[in-house]
């Protein structure tokens, strides 16, 4: 058991009676544990009710809920939304995305002037060849909270109202959708180059990892290098390391 010093801000403050608190917690606790021990500062319906759109930060780190509290972590910092925009993730197979809908939810606040989507498809052919499929590996423990990492910057480095991130992982096939980003804000010229950065910091950053099948093989998609798959068990590949 260590004991840890909690940094509450704005209205979260002002419901826990102040800025820290210290509490005790166990190891391998998940970070929805831990905030369910908040009920005696009467934090823990509030905490769950913004949970997307809330930020809690330890070692620098935005965790998921489903994250465990990093060991040896002295400060955990739990942030409200600073706009009262929307940040929402999900981490999709074959589920339908209502883009009206979508639209509606980040239309959120009379300060909204501009929404800009970003919609990413398989497409059904590269090099030259036809697309049968592709496959997106992920990790399932850290995609969530790299996701959240990605769209709260994006607010922060924009002045961004909500960010939207949905990416689809397992089996797609040409002409499915990949992944949704939508970004709410004052005007185009925030919306603009904060859709195409926090797209960029999926495409790259994110856990997630691409296998292309094509009419000549499988391929693995590694930022801008398609390695063939045959090609990995080869000496002359091998050699390039």
């Amino acid at each position: 058991m260590s004991v840890i010093k909690i940094k509450l801000y704005s209205i979260l403050r002002e419901i826990a009676g102040s800025q820290e608190i210290l509490i005790n917690i166990d190891s391998d606790l998940t970070v929805e544990d831990f905030l369910s021990k908040l009920s005696k500062y009467n934090l823990d319906k509030i905490l769950f009710e913004m949970k997307d759109s809330l930020r809690i930060i330890a070692d620098g780190k935005v965790l998921s809920f489903k994250d465990k509290i990093p060991s040896n972590v002295k400060e955990i910092f739990i942030l409200p939304s600073s706009s009262g925009g929307l940040v929402d993730i999900k981490v999709l197979t074959d589920e339908h995305i209502d883009l009206n809908e979508l639209v509606k939810d980040i239309y959120n606040n009379k300060n909204v002037g501009a929404i800009a989507l970003f919609i990413g498809v398989v497409r059904g052919i590269n090099k030259g060849e036809n697309v049968n499929k592709l496959v997106y590996e992920h990790s399932q423990e850290l995609i969530e909270s790299k996701l959240k990492e990605i769209a709260f910057n994006g607010i922060k480095e924009f002045g961004l109202d909500s960010v939207i991130i949905y990416h689809y992982v397992g089996q797609r096939m040409p002409g499915d959708l990949t992944m949704i980003v939508a970004v709410s804000g004052e005007s185009r010229k925030n919306v603009f180059p904060g859709l195409e950065k926090i797209v960029d910091e999926v495409k790259h950053e994110a856990p997630i990892w691409k296998q292309e099948y094509r009419e000549s093989g499988r391929y693995f998609i590694l930022g801008e290098e398609q390695i063939k798959a045959d090609e990995l068990r080869k000496e002359k590949f091998q050699n390039k390391f």
